[in-house]
């Protein structure tokens, strides 16, 4: 298999596991809290902004910044 090939097989596996880790924390709060409350919208875009900065840090680990030499 080719180099690229087992970089995604890898980030899909690691992908796949976070989510479900991710999941699961929020299903266990959830029932501690009751199970009722749900997320605000606010909540929901902060998430987003902060997993699409996390992505551009996963891009610029490829590009060599932030290495130091």
């Amino acid at each position: 298999m080719r180099r690229e090939g087992q970089w995604l097989l890898v980030g899909g596996a690691l992908g796949a596991l976070f989510g479900v880790l991710a999941a699961y924390l929020y299903m266990r709060a959830r029932q501690e809290r009751g199970g009722s409350a749900r997320p605000s919208p606010a909540a929901l875009v902060q998430s987003a902004v902060t997993l699409v900065t996390l992505l551009r840090q996963i891009v610029e680990l490829a590009e060599g910044k932030g290495r130091r030499s």
